[in-house]
């Protein structure tokens, strides 16, 4: 199995968690209402805004956050007592050029 596709695996099971699919949906739409002030609340979702927005405790949302950083779907930051996510575009980059080869012939 070569590298490509065993990161290509990696993702796909990491996609396969209804909760991780709306986590990174609410990234993606960058639903942060930490009201902070912060310049990084504008383009980047923090993990405690997750919990209350999808009624998921923090752990549980850490693990998905965890999943997701281990597929390379997502990269956080942490700005003091705030970790904050964002999509990693080059993964789903890899991810489209994958799923285009079978629509093309």
């Amino acid at each position: 199995m070569n590298e490509n596709t065993k990161d290509l695996t990696k993702i796909f099971k990491a996609l396969g968690d209804e909760n991780r699919l709306k986590i990174l949906s609410l990234i993606y739409t960058k639903e942060c209402k930490c009201n902070e002030g912060k310049i990084s609340c504008l383009t980047e979702t923090c993990i405690k805004d997750l919990s209350k927005l999808l009624d998921i405790t923090t752990p549980t949302i850490s693990h998905h956050i965890k999943e997701l950083v281990n597929a390379g779907l997502i990269v956080t930051k942490k700005d003091g007592r705030w970790v904050y996510c964002k999509i990693n575009q080059k993964t789903f980059l890899k991810i489209y050029n994958f799923l285009h080869k079978f629509l093309t012939k």
